[in-house]
């Protein structure tokens, strides 16, 4: 093994995942700090993703040290799996699984609680969570990544990569299908909501092709080269895009409140300016209709006239305006059927 893609490999990667790691702990500050009023279960997943992620690093600093100082200078140990290296697969793995649940949930909602939509999603994760459980597993066992490049277990790390581009492909697809559906239900003229889901839609598939893009280019380079270490380092980064896919989305959700309300309000400043103008055109026809009519007729038949125009005209268009005003809903789609139950 050549010592540029075995060790430089691992620490290209870990360089690039405590980098990241960082703009996790950074994104769950700044979540905590704007949504105070979360639901319990959306903030032990927060929780949970930030102190699983800590985990990681801390295993990825633990090998690091044993590759470089313990092994330093064996180059016949360049091979060996240290145990803190295994962890950090079936620690990826729980982060991902998470992470697509709670991508799982939003399906599930959008979908109308359609479990024949969502229940394979969840089997393939539970199938890449426990494909990881077993590779890492075998890794502490065998101590020697040479044993993986056997038909087993090297297989069983395979599928767990395999699984997890998969299941992004799928959540991507269905995730923008829905948005799709969205859009088509905005009237053309709220440019705002469409530019909102188009926005939306777009960050959806780069998360998405994000995600799916490093664990692909990690199982290419694994069963291209797999006596090398570069698959590994790119391995290290996955976890830690899965988090920050995951906690992006859940920070977003102020700047999206604010764009709707921006619509919401852009719709019922046009219909108070069509209601005003209606007003005026009434109380116009009003007024000439009076004068034509005072005109033509005595003093009396002109009071008479007076007050019955007034009273076919003013009190209908103030019962009109009143009653608008206190029963104006939006009926354009909102985007807030994507969040979580607990957030909204």
């Amino acid at each position: 093994m050549h010592v540029g893609t075995t060790y430089g490999a691992i620490l290209v990667g870990a360089s690039l995942a405590f980098a990241l790691s960082g703009a996790i702990s950074l994104q769950c500050i700044v979540y905590f700090k704007m949504y105070p009023r979360d639901g319990v279960r959306v903030k032990i997943l927060v929780s949970t993703v930030w102190f699983l992620d800590a985990l990681h690093s801390s295993f990825i600093c633990a090998s690091l040290l044993i590759y470089f100082v313990t092994f330093f200078g064996q180059k016949a140990e360049i091979g060996e799996i240290p145990w803190t290296i295994a962890f950090t697969v079936v620690v990826t793995a729980i982060q991902t699984f998470l992470v697509h649940c709670y991508f799982c949930q939003k399906i599930l909602q959008a979908s109308g609680r359609n479990w024949l939509i969502t229940g394979p999603i969840v089997l393939l994760a539970l199938g890449r969570l426990f494909a990881a459980s077993v590779s890492t597993f075998e890794m502490v066992r065998l101590h020697n990544f040479s044993a993986f490049t056997k038909r087993y277990p090297g297989w069983v790390f395979t599928t767990g990569l395999s699984l997890s581009s998969a299941v992004d492909v799928i959540i991507t697809g269905w995730l923008c299908y829905y948005l799709w559906a969205i859009r088509t239900r905005i009237s053309p003229g709220s440019t705002v909501m469409i530019r909102l889901v188009d926005s939306i839609t777009i960050y959806t598939l780069e998360n998405g092709a994000l995600t799916c893009f490093t664990t692909t280019a990690s199982l290419i380079c694994w069963l291209t080269m797999p006596k090398n270490l570069v698959f590994f380092g790119l391995h290290f980064v996955i976890g830690k895009l899965y988090a920050n896919s995951l906690l992006a989305s859940l920070n977003v959700r102020q700047e999206l409140h604010e764009i709707r309300w921006k619509s919401e309000n852009q719709s019922r400043n046009r219909y108070q300016q069509d209601l005003s103008g209606s007003s005026t055109y009434s109380q116009s026809f009003s007024h000439s209709y009076m004068s034509s009519e005072m005109d033509n007729s005595t003093p009396t038949a002109r009071r008479h006239r007076i007050s019955r125009v007034q009273a076919s005209i003013d009190p209908s268009t103030q019962h009109l305006r009143r009653v608008h005003l206190r029963h104006y809903q939006p009926q354009e789609p909102t985007i807030l059927e994507w969040q979580p139950r607990s957030t909204v």
